[in-house]
């Protein structure tokens, strides 16, 4: 065995599974404590088991543990009991019991479990929705100096929900949230300097050092708007395709649709030396954006199958693809589907409802559309 792999052992052993004076690990006497009644102990088991570190995972166990602890009054158990319930991590969605031990929680001026009953009165999670209580539950937390809190008392008043509208404090605690680090905000900021937002004037060096700190923080958005300085040239950035597709890769695979969207159409093409033309992945990547609602996704999507880019072709699943853009009103894929609906390809033929289609894609200008309508004789 090599001294660098004794190293690593001694480490894995002093981190991992620490030992007690008796011989015991943590883990087995945080059991021993918590099957004893003591709460700081079971919320400990919870964290062992949501955490799956060194025990067999489960979430069910975890809740099981949350609960004990939270019925003995531990505020952090209750809140994290409360967001298992939330979210129905164990097996159990419940949003009316988890805003009740939400509420335990903020009882005991638990910051995080405040903010956690603003956002259950902000989207009408197991209580009708309540901007003016959400912005209260969030100003209390705020107090508290919780981050979150300042990122989403921001977003309520760039909108004006259950404050009146101001650009000014939206500013100032979107500002205060990414000071603390805090990605989101920090994205969302230089969105803000990007396009400016009333008052706040356009300031697009301000907006790329946000993008840059938020992509450092690892948040998909910053990472794919820091990708579009590099793929288009914005801020005085030099056009480097390299690495606007790394950056868009690394938020595509977070889950972001609009990076997974424009990686699909690089991928599609090919990009020179940057982006290795690969049609499948392109369309791999346009049904994980499809599945989200991505209506551009959608209508390639539809296209990659018709013609058989990626894949075998496959008439009835593009018309598929083609009418989930077309509800969203995707012209493009109103004239597609008009087709083939109108000649019957892969799909029952119904002229009439490929006509209306047809002359939906032809009012907004396609001039293939028009010129199919011509040829068919269709008014």
């Amino acid at each position: 065995m090599s001294l660098r792999t004794v190293q690593l052992l001694a480490l894995f052993i002093c981190f991992v599974v620490p030992l007690v004076a008796d011989g015991q690990t943590a883990f087995e006497r945080a059991k021993v404590q918590a099957e004893a009644g003591d709460a700081d102990a079971q919320l400990e088991m919870g964290e062992i088991y949501r955490r799956q570190v060194g025990t067999p995972a489960g979430d069910s166990i975890a809740v099981m543990w949350y609960t004990k602890s939270a019925k003995q009054g531990n505020a952090t158990a209750q809140c994290n009991l409360a967001f298992m319930l939330e979210n129905g991590y164990g097996g159990v969605k419940d949003e009316k019991e988890a805003l009740k031990w939400y509420r335990k929680s903020a009882k005991q001026d638990y910051p995080r479990a405040q903010c956690g009953v603003g956002v259950m009165y902000e989207f009408g999670k197991g209580v009708d929705s309540d901007h003016v209580a959400a912005v209260k539950w969030y100003v209390k937390s705020a107090e508290g100096k919780y981050t979150p809190a300042y990122y989403n008392l921001a977003r309520m008043y760039e909108r004006g929900y259950g404050v009146a509208r101001s650009d000014t404090a939206a500013l100032r605690w979107y500002l205060m949230a990414a000071e603390a680090n805090y990605a989101q905000a920090q994205g969302q900021l230089g969105w803000i300097y990007e396009h400016g937002m009333g008052s706040i004037r356009i300031d697009t060096p301000e907006a790329l050092r946000w993008y840059q700190r938020a992509s450092f923080n690892d948040d998909p958005m910053g990472r794919f708007n820091l990708g579009r300085y590099y793929y288009f040239g914005l801020g005085g950035i030099k056009k480097d395709y390299k690495i606007a597709a790394e950056l868009f890769h690394s938020a595509a695979r977070a889950g972001n649709t609009l990076a997974q969207y424009i990686l699909g159409q690089m991928h599609e093409t090919g990009l020179g030396d940057a982006v290795e033309q690969d049609q499948k992945e392109a369309l791999e990547l346009y049904l994980k954006a499809a599945e989200r609602g991505h209506k551009g996704a959608q209508f390639r999507a539809g296209r990659m199958f018709y013609y058989g880019y990626g894949t075998e072709k496959n008439l009835k699943v593009a018309a598929y693809y083609y009418g989930l853009a077309e509800a969203q009103g995707d012209v493009y894929a109103a004239g597609n589907l008009g087709i083939m609906l109108f000649e019957g390809q892969g799909i029952d033929k119904d002229t009439e409802k490929g006509a209306a289609m047809l002359r939906k894609a032809a009012d907004a200008g396609i001039k293939e559309v028009r010129d199919y309508m011509y040829r068919n004789n269709i008014k």
